[in-house]
């Protein structure tokens, strides 16, 4: 009996020692988590052309490593969203504030590294990474939302914790073109809606969700300015994707009004003659902005992108339905529809665009950009380059993850490129 007590006090010795050495790493990388936000913060405000204004959009940015400033900051219930194929006018209608769960932070990756493959998509390790912190944005949320876009995504519930969030998985139907495809879609609209309706607790209001799409509308025909801008050299494409990523975690009105604000001081172009490149490829988020900031340096503007976590945000659809299935409908296909994500098998559409952008902005080049293990993007960039070069355009492959080593490799790569460009 003696021996058994001894054995059951080393076992939970054991244990308590297991349980203090990881919160001393967790400790340890969550101060590597902060230095890393703050240290791409501070290199925005020494650029040349910060404004004081941009400091909201910076504020914005770092909420993910001060999560109890999130919920300070905005109303809950929360919803995270791991792809803008949900509509955010419905979450926002029946009281829920989304954010979408993006991270480009190197230093987290290590808390998924071991029950993750090695060759995993940098912002799949970052994202789940943030469900084994003790807080984050992550754990906030009442809701995660998932549509089935890349594999990742499909195999999200087996890689995070099973405490976390609840997990709500839409199904997205990889040919959209199709009459079927769009039907299938709507109903995958319609069962969000029965599912958050269960989770509010009331049910949709037409008229709400009216008054919603209008505030969204109001956010989407200012994000056409700020591309307006964008494409005149008036705001360069770094703080064009961090006014972008703010979007994704911002009250949209704010985010409206602020995005104003800037456009507003923004009204002398650069006046230099750096050629013009498309950035096309895998997402680019905060603190992750390194293939902008090297585009920069290298000496050439990024004019237009089609990022999922940029541009391709916004698309112009106004709509004014009288019944709220006319509602529904016109949600499902202003984000199913002009989605240009490689996951889609008829997707035609977004080269045509990109060289039509190309072509009406005298854009010579595009810079595509992969992060390591993002397959669909991988696999479509062999196609891509063909049909880029057969146009008349100049094609450049860049591949890597939220490290910062290969940066000088990059640049010089960048800096080849720009010669071809002049």
């Amino acid at each position: 009996m003696f021996h058994k007590k001894e054995k059951i006090e080393s076992m939970w010795l054991n244990s308590a020692e297991r349980n203090n050495s990881k919160a001393k790493i967790e400790q340890k990388i969550k101060k590597e988590i902060q230095e890393e936000y703050r240290r791409q913060a501070d290199s925005l405000r020494k650029r040349d052309d910060f404004r004081e204004e941009l400091e909201y959009f910076l504020e914005i940015l770092s909420l993910p490593i001060s999560p109890r400033e999130v919920k300070k900051r905005f109303s809950g219930p929360f919803v995270g969203l791991y792809c803008i194929q949900a509509p955010l006018e419905l979450f926002d209608a029946l009281g829920f504030h989304p954010i979408r769960l993006c991270s480009g932070s190197l230093a987290i990756q290590r808390l998924s590294a071991p029950f993750l493959p090695a060759l995993s998509c940098p912002l799949i390790k970052s994202c789940i990474s943030a469900f084994y912190l003790d807080e984050s944005i992550e754990k906030l949320c009442d809701i995660v939302v998932v549509p089935t876009t890349c594999d990742w995504n499909t195999k999200l519930p087996e890689m995070i914790p099973e405490k976390a969030s609840p997990l709500y998985i839409m199904e997205l139907p990889h040919i959209k073109e199709s009459e079927r495809g769009q039907i299938r879609w709507l109903e995958e609209i319609y069962e969000l809606k029965r599912f958050l309706q269960q989770r509010a607790g009331r049910k949709l209001n037409r008229r709400q969700l009216q008054i919603s799409v209008n505030k969204y509308m109001k956010g989407w025909q200012v994000f056409g300015r700020l591309i307006e801008f964008r494409r005149k050299r008036l705001i360069c494409g770094t703080w064009s994707i961090v006014l972008a990523n703010a979007f994704m975690i911002d009250d949209v009105e704010s985010w409206t009004e602020r995005v104003n604000i800037v456009l507003k001081n923004y009204g002398n172009p650069k006046g230099n003659s750096n050629p013009g490149v498309f950035l096309a490829g895998s997402p680019v988020f905060f603190p992750y902005l390194k293939i902008s900031e090297l585009i920069e340096e290298a000496g050439m503007d990024i004019l237009a992108d089609e990022l999922c976590t940029s541009e391709r945000l916004m698309a112009s659809v106004v709509y004014d339905e009288p019944s709220e299935y006319g509602l529904l409908k016109a949600l499902s296909e202003r984000y199913h529809l002009p989605c240009s994500c490689p996951t889609y098998i008829d997707n035609d559409r977004r080269l045509k665009n990109i060289l039509n952008t190309m072509r009406a902005y005298n854009i010579k080049g595009i810079v595509y950009h992969l992060l390591k293990g993002c397959h669909p993007y991988d696999i479509e960039s062999f196609y891509f380059e063909k049909v880029i070069k057969e146009n008349g355009f100049h094609f450049l492959k860049i591949e890597s993850d939220y490290s910062r080593e290969d940066r000088q490799n990059i640049l010089a790569r960048l800096e080849a490129f720009r010669e071809t460009l002049c």
